[in-house]
């Protein structure tokens, strides 16, 4: 396994969303899920609910975001469970085509990433194959890319307390914990060519500062936001160094 990104770039945050049910493959809208908007809200704290069998979500991305091409869908679960479902996409809101995922595997507690063959689509749709379904917080539809090069050894890794230290007339010290601390990660490349320079561009523009993502480490799955835009450096014809920041975001 290689650490990767996963990360929408389709525009499914900004995408019009709407519930409804799936007869076949033909989609119709209707009130069937609960809170559905918190299916792409980055929160991880959120669940949308009543997502029964055969109930749909359709994200519109828009017709500029239609020729954008997406290659792995990430859900987080609160809990274990076997929640089987279908993703499918294309040009119409109402008829949704074939079917270009089928998961009907366990997925565990967290974020569960599943790919697909890389396909393009105005419209994506989420159907759950199975019974009622409460435990869904996010759901990132995009790209998931797998690092071609890795940073470099001396790479930085943090925490950033989330602590106000107030001292008094007497210089005695009184904390106020505002959350728990957030990992940090400063990361650079000395050498990585023009493919991963594309791929890292592709997600500065998507996500900037603004919206989360994962970061897998090759072991565990990180809900991360870029705290400045990566930057690059021709170090030779074609070669770039890089660098990189992100920051731990706790839901």
């Amino acid at each position: 396994m290689a650490r990767s990104f996963i990360y929408d770039n389709i525009g499914l945050t900004e995408s019009t969303l709407t519930d409804g049910t799936a007869s076949g493959t033909t989609f119709s809208s209707a009130s069937t899920v609960t809170n559905e908007e918190r299916a792409i809200d980055m929160s991880i704290a959120t669940t949308f609910t009543d997502f029964h069998d055969t109930d749909t979500l359709r994200f519109n991305v828009g017709a500029g975001n239609a020729s954008k091409t997406a290659n792995c869908i990430a859900l987080y679960y609160t809990y274990d469970h076997g929640h089987n479902f279908e993703v499918y996409r294309g040009g119409s809101a109402t008829a949704m085509g074939s079917a270009i995922l089928d998961h009907r595997d366990q997925l565990l507690v967290g974020w569960n990433v599943i790919t697909f063959s890389a396909t393009a689509g105005q419209y994506w749709f989420l159907r759950s194959t199975s019974g009622t379904i409460d435990d869904i917080t996010e759901v990132i539809i995009g790209t998931k890319y797998d690092f071609a090069v890795n940073p470099e050894l001396n790479a930085k890794t943090g925490e950033e307390f989330g602590t106000d230290i107030m001292t008094s007339y007497g210089g005695n010290e009184y904390a106020n914990k505002r959350h728990a601390p957030k990992t940090t990660w400063d990361w650079n490349w000395s050498h990585i060519l023009s493919t991963q320079k594309t791929a890292l561009e592709d997600l500065n523009a998507s996500v900037q500062d603004w919206k989360k993502f994962i970061y897998y480490d090759d072991t565990n799955y990180h809900y991360v936001r870029m705290t400045k835009p990566v930057t690059f450096t021709e170090v030779a014809p074609s070669v770039y160094s890089a660098n990189m920041s992100l920051r731990e975001q706790l839901s």
